[in-house]
């Protein structure tokens, strides 16, 4: 159930107009910033966007430029697990990496540990109204949401084709703290 689920979100994901994926994300990033708490975090981890998700290059030069620290994963595959790494230039210190995802080129790894980070952008291939993520099926986020601290605050963004009633979830699923999509923000 999850497999086809997930098949049929990201097949509507692609199918989108690329002008509308960059307007939308411009409005989940206008919406992100009413959060106080992102004004008020020192440490946010971001994913670097691939495959049609909610863009997120605004939203890191943003957090750059008023001095945050921006944190971002890298896949180890091995281990199933995500190496954390400090960002601090995304035009000059990124590549392609694991899975055709964006990552920090080696000679820019900066590990950092999950306990250090405030507040974690979760990328889903849906959600749902409740604050529950159906992932990509590697169980990368899952395991390395279980390693944060308790009140870190973690948020999915996503584009409102990608929010549901309810997502297939199993008992180990993280429940998120807010839900932002361009046209509203749900807070769990």
């Amino acid at each position: 159930m999850k497999k086809e689920f997930r098949k049929k979100v990201i097949s509507e994901r692609k199918k989108q107009n690329p002008d509308i994926i960059n307007s939308n994300s411009e409005l989940i990033f206008q919406n992100l910033l009413k959060l106080d708490e992102i004004k008020k975090a020192k440490t946010i981890m971001a994913y670097l966007d691939f495959n049609n998700e909610v863009k997120t290059d605004t939203i890191i030069n943003y957090l750059l430029s008023k001095k945050q620290k921006v944190v971002v994963p890298i896949s180890i595959v091995d281990e199933r697990k995500l190496l954390l790494s400090e960002l601090k230039d995304i035009e000059n210190e990124v590549c392609v990496g694991t899975y055709g995802i964006r990552e920090p080129k080696s000679e820019f790894i900066r590990q950092v540990d999950a306990k250090d980070i405030d507040i974690v952008i979760v990328p889903a291939v849906a959600y749902d109204t409740n604050g529950y993520r159906l992932g990509y099926g590697g169980g990368y986020y899952d395991r390395f949401l279980e390693s944060l601290r308790d009140d870190c605050i973690t948020i999915g963004i996503a584009f409102e084709i990608q929010i549901f009633d309810e997502v297939p979830k199993e008992d180990h699923d993280a429940q998120l703290d807010y839900i932002i999509t361009e046209k509203r923000i749900i807070k769990i």
